[in-house]
């Protein structure tokens, strides 16, 4: 273990609360305009502020960094499919391959007693003193078969005392009807009020010294009903709206309401920390066309498994009802995949599989790839010019720039499992749907984006601390790393492998120390 126990005086007990894609320009107007009353006393008593997050990451490596406080070029997820060195096919991330080390796992090392709930994205930590629910109630399962805790038998007094996931599967391929919305929005009410009831239950117990749960269903609205929500939206419906009314601003009112309810339990003696890990908004991402981008730019012609497939795959979506393409699934992606990875080792650069929030590239290197076209000594230069000609695609239907910026990370990140990541984001321009793009390099390439998911993360993340020596003020140059070096100095525990550094304005007796973040 690579924490020290520092001496001085923690506070009794710790209480995290976390809102999984709560966007953060929407908790502000809440704020303001009087619609989040609890958040808006939340942050008249506490330090608060927006935190950074590394670009083109999304939720599935925000959230894991928020927990352990490093990159994920060191925690080693950055997707729940990734494209590893020496392979060309995109595999499921499994639990196992997590390399870092959560803030609670030292807690509890340390010999303070835990319980966690539903962080996102993040593996079962097992012989902990305490409990920990995986993939209860959040918007991805973490494990294939859903639900783990530790310890194994706590999942049966879990579910039977607070309840099953009422939304398992957030997602609905194909969309849902106004009636469907308005079921689905319904168990997300009931997955909040279950929330609520456990964590009453667990904070009633003086020995957990350490509280976690994340409420999810800001990411599942936001994925799925942001269309009603924002009006500008090409699947915007009126009628829809007047029948449902705003989904994401009564969800973010209702967490409002939960959140304050769940402050009132915690005495004067107690930190509270309200953490929101990336945003939301609008769906407009040129993830779908990126690779017939990167293809024309290298005058290659896809192979012809993988144009059948691809063709194969649009006739099935055009013609074949919802409830039979949904079969055998894990077979058809086994094929797309193998497909793609024929066709990606013939090429210098290609896409691979990433959340919308950014198009993800890797390049054909040799030396790290099986059938590596690019060396070492080209990379640089190779980097260079498809930088530029990406910067240079235009909207076809606005005429505006596509790309915000091109990012490589190894000029950002650093880590031992940074090959395993990609090696370029293609941060794209949200303004409006990117459904055709042109340049003279490329001429036009189509893609119509029009999936259930009519919103997607922004990167924007937030935190509120409230609790003793906290004064109340807003906090500038604070990072996802942090969180997890400041839970540990609350219990005077130094951490030093770590990106992040103490929020000085939540434990201000850490100033004198190292690793400290001053507002």
């Amino acid at each position: 273990m690579n924490s020290e126990n520092v001496s001085g005086t923690g506070p009794r007990r710790v209480l995290v609360i976390g809102l999984d894609a709560f966007e953060f320009s929407l908790l502000m107007q809440g704020m303001d305009e009087g619609s989040l009353p609890h958040l808006a006393r939340l942050r008249d008593t506490a330090a608060w502020g927006p935190m950074t997050q590394p670009s083109g990451f999304g939720n599935g490596a925000v959230w894991p960094s928020i927990a352990t406080g490093v990159s994920p070029a060191k925690h080693s997820r950055y997707y729940y499919r990734q494209v590893e060195p020496g392979s060309y096919e995109a595999h499921r991330f499994e639990a196992e391959e997590f390399q870092s080390r959560p803030v609670w796992e030292r807690l509890s090392a340390a010999g303070h007693r835990v319980a966690v709930y539903d962080v996102p994205a993040v593996p079962l930590s097992t012989e902990i003193d305490g409990i920990m629910a995986v993939s209860w109630m959040s918007h991805d399962s973490v494990y294939r078969d859903g639900l783990r805790t530790w310890p194994a038998s706590y999942a049966t007094e879990l579910t039977g005392r607070f309840g099953a996931d009422p939304a398992p599967r957030c997602d609905r391929p194909g969309g849902r009807t106004d009636a469907e919305q308005r079921e689905f929005l319904q168990t997300l009410r009931d997955r909040i009020d279950q929330r609520v009831r456990c964590t009453e239950d667990q904070w009633a117990d003086p020995e957990v010294e350490l509280l976690i749960t994340v409420f999810g269903e800001p990411h599942c609205a936001g994925h799925q009903t942001w269309h009603i929500h924002d009006l500008a939206h090409p699947q915007h419906d009126p009628r829809t709206r007047e029948t449902l009314g705003d989904p994401i601003l009564e969800m973010n009112e209702r967490l409002d309401h939960a959140v304050g309810h769940l402050l009132e339990q915690v005495d004067d003696d107690t930190t509270a920390i309200v953490v929101g890990g990336t945003g939301m908004g609008p769906n407009y991402t040129g993830n779908g066309l990126l690779d017939d981008v990167l293809r024309r730019l290298e005058g290659a012609t896809p192979t012809t498994r993988h144009a059948l497939t691809r063709r194969a795959k649009q006739a099935a979506k055009r013609w074949l009802p919802q409830s039979l393409r949904q079969r055998g699934g894990n077979l058809k992606r086994k094929v797309e995949e193998g497909a793609s990875a024929t066709d990606r080792a013939r090429r210098r650069a290609f896409a691979v599989p990433h959340n919308d929030i950014a198009g993800a590239i890797r390049l054909n290197v040799v030396g790290r790839e099986a059938h590596g076209l690019l060396r070492p000594e080209q990379v640089d230069a190779y980097v260079d010019e498809l930088r530029t000609r990406l910067l240079e695609l235009r909207n076809a239907d606005t005429g505006g720039p596509v790309v915000d910026q091109v990012v490589r990370l190894a000029d950002e990140e650093e880590g031992q499992w940074l090959d395993h990541m990609p090696d370029m984001w293609v941060i794209w321009n949200r303004e409006a749907p990117i459904d055709r793009v042109t340049s003279p390099a490329v001429g036009t390439v189509e893609y119509q984006n029009r999936g259930s998911r009519t919103g997607d993360h922004s990167p924007e993340s937030f935190f509120f601390a409230r609790g003793p020596g906290i004064r109340p003020q807003e906090v500038t140059g604070v990072s996802i790393y942090d969180i997890a070096p400041t839970l540990a100095a609350l219990f005077d525990i130094g951490i030093e492998d770590t990106d992040g550094r103490v929020i000085a304005a939540v434990v201000p007796t850490w100033s004198s120390r190292p690793t400290l973040s001053n507002p």
